[in-house]
């Protein structure tokens, strides 16, 4: 398999194995792939939860201002 990188994703991946917490360039894209794919399974659980409540009727309504408010000092 072939794949393009991006010089600065290259240059990371550079430094990683170059801090010898990885042994080459294709252990620190497994790694990544993994955590990757751990990440979409948690979000798709999370998604499933809230679609689960949304049909059991577990939601309140809000306004727009107020899930921004909600957004924002979750942001910070």
């Amino acid at each position: 398999m072939k794949l393009s990188i991006a010089k600065e994703l290259e240059a990371y991946i550079a430094e990683e194995v170059k801090s010898g917490r990885f042994p080459d360039a294709s252990e620190v894209v497994n790694d990544a792939l993994r955590l990757h794919e751990s990440y979409l399974a948690s979000t798709r659980e999370e998604v499933g939860k809230g679609l689960d409540d949304l049909a059991e009727g577990r939601f309140r309504s809000i306004s727009a201002g107020e899930f921004l408010t909600k957004a924002r000092a979750g942001a910070a």
